[in-house]
């Protein structure tokens, strides 16, 4: 990596990175290692240096008036001088002399490299905002790519004599959990994703991941992000909050399939008149004409038309041992009222009504709980 040595007159320092992996990596000289170590390096004055292309060498050292920082871009290929480290040239002429070793850290930052970063998030609960007592735990995993773009902008948040790569990805890697939990959080009552789908949303919470974390990181840590993957969502299926969520949801697509049902039964009693009509033009104008065919047509629909359209019944659902049952139509609630399951207290809910009920509340069961006693009273 480079050789130094600290008496007048010996072989000056190469510094230079060789690594083809890194992000931030600190110089060291031969003989030294760079883990755990954040003393000073000796750097002889005239050692020649070498940043390729891509990468820039930031000289970190202390002065009185705190720490001071020069950079060299690459691609350079050269001897340290005033012309290149004017900040350090300035320091070294007052306090060093000639070639005599002044004390910096080195450090290559790669502007080129991609770190990756996986992550995840352990479960927590979210919510559906229409139905708050139900929440279920959901777990996130993914990855995220970043680099160095600006690395002015990044040593101005950062102090690189106190850097640690192991601790950045842990900070990055933390950030990166608090962020996704805002945005799942937040998609169920903002962005209007339900709850029990939000698995197979990946696509929208990836895009919302990445608009909410990519600025944040560039803001906090001064990086910039390429690329998040949310590769999965997992849903606590055998929670308490999700069986009750999905039966309730589950319910509510079912009376919506009934009561579409119900439209397009009439939308057709609808048709069959139209044709009736249609038939009786049609048999009028061949009437005319001469023709049997538009009589026929005519009579044809006269008698669809006449078809009557189905008797509606009434039918509610009820809350039975804290289930919902049903739908139970007139007859078979008057029994449950007989064997003591449905009383004025009882919850029930129809097509219209807003919510449950009392069933003693709802104006169209009152007469299921008034007395049957024919005996009339006593004469005075």
């Amino acid at each position: 990596m480079g050789f130094f040595s600290n008496t007048d007159g010996g072989l000056m320092d190469e510094i230079r990175c060789d690594e083809r992996d890194y992000l931030i990596w600190r110089w060291h000289p031969r003989g030294t290692t760079a883990s755990g170590s954040h003393r000073a390096t000796s750097i002889r004055w005239g050692s020649s240096l070498r940043v390729k292309e891509g990468s820039v060498a930031i000289f970190v050292y202390a002065d009185e008036n705190g720490t001071r920082r020069d950079c060299i871009k690459g691609p350079f290929d050269g001897i340290i001088g005033t012309q290149n480290l004017p900040v350090i040239a300035n320091v070294v002429s007052e306090l060093y002399a000639g070639g005599t070793p002044f004390p910096a850290e080195v450090y290559f930052i790669n502007l080129a490299n991609l770190i990756q970063v996986k992550f995840g998030v352990p479960y927590f609960d979210i919510f559906d905002p229409r139905y708050m007592d139900y929440g279920f735990p959901v777990a996130v995993r993914g990855s995220l790519n970043f680099k160095i773009a600006d690395y002015e902008e990044f040593i101005s948040l950062h102090r690189l004599d106190e850097f640690g790569m192991g601790d950045f990805q842990a900070q990055i890697r933390d950030a990166v959990v608090r962020y996704v939990k805002q945005v799942v959080n937040n998609a169920t009552e903002k962005d209007g994703i339900p709850a029990t789908q939000i698995e197979r949303r990946l696509e929208e919470i990836n895009e919302l991941v990445v608009s909410k974390v990519a600025p944040a990181l560039h803001d906090d840590f001064g990086v910039t992000v390429t690329r998040i993957d949310i590769s999965a969502i997992e849903i606590d299926r055998n929670s308490d909050g999700y069986k009750k969520l999905q039966a309730i949801t589950q319910n509510k697509a079912n009376v919506f399939t009934q009561a579409a049902g119900n439209i397009l039964h009439s939308a057709g009693s609808g048709a069959v008149e139209a044709v009736g009509e249609a038939g009786k033009s049609i048999g009028s104008a061949a009437a005319t004409l001469g023709g049997a065919v538009g009589g026929f047509l005519g009579g044809l629909g006269r008698r669809k038309a006449q078809t009557p359209p189905p008797i509606p019944v009434m039918q509610f659902y009820v809350v039975i041992d804290g289930e919902q049952a049903g739908p139970f139509d007139m007859k078979t609630l008057r029994g449950l009222v007989s064997d003591g399951t449905l009383d004025e207290g009882t919850l029930v809910w129809k097509e219209g009504m807003t919510d449950w009920e009392e069933a003693g509340t709802v104006d169209s069961l009152s007469g299921l709980f008034q007395s049957d006693d024919s005996t009339p009273p006593s004469i005075p």
